[in-house]
């Protein structure tokens, strides 16, 4: 069951779940927190569309899903310079807003809270894992450095081996008794990202 919104020629679509999830976080969040991982996220999602005006790649949809923002273009195949141009973009614009954030406001422990928020959404996006913009850049690389099959494999045994090691991190901190929930579900959801993604 999908909300679907449209702007022009823009679809919008929200998925039950994704209500379901910014609900759940929100009720269980006392500290307004999801203000400082919303707008972050916002500002990176803004990044990819702005970078995707500049190159007039036309966007057909933008899909919010549980666990993430699905940007779809009209155009089925893009030049790697261009998608590498989009997967930085989202990125880029999290830097900037950090550094700005972090130059031009007072420095107040809700900005600070904010440039921190920025570089977290930057740092996990750049984790090169299925569909997030670092899985992007890592396969769009290696399309472009070796034959298709050796690309999948190679981006594939890149995704792991750097997953491996945060993904251990997690069972160990459940293990110690530090009840993070969060880095395990993550780790979980980027390993079966990175085995279905093809």
């Amino acid at each position: 069951m999908n909300l679907t919104l449209h702007l022009g020629r823009l679809r919008l679509v929200f998925d039950f779940w994704f209500f379901a999830v910014i609900t759940c976080f929100a009720l269980l969040n006392h500290q307004a927190l999801l203000l400082y991982l919303a707008l972050p996220v916002l500002i990176h999602e803004v990044g990819h569309l702005v970078v995707l005006a500049w190159l007039k790649i036309p966007v057909a949809e933008v899909y919010f899903g549980p666990a993430s923002i699905t940007i779809r273009t009209r155009s089925s195949h893009l030049s790697y310079p261009r998608e590498l141009a989009v997967a930085c973009a989202g990125v880029a614009a999290n830097l900037l807003a950090a550094f700005f954030l972090w130059r031009m406001a007072f420095q107040s422990m809700r900005t600070m809270l904010m440039v921190a928020s920025n570089l977290a959404v930057a740092l996990f996006n750049l984790l090169p894992a299925g569909q997030l913009d670092g899985g992007q850049i890592l396969r769009c690389l290696c399309d472009i450095l070796f034959p298709p099959g050796v690309a999948r494999n190679i981006s594939r045994i890149i995704s792991f081996a750097l997953l491996t090691p945060l993904f251990a991190l997690s069972v160990l901190l459940l293990l110690r008794g530090v009840a993070n929930f969060t880095l395990l579900l993550c780790c979980v959801y980027l390993v079966v990202t990175v085995m279905f993604r093809d």
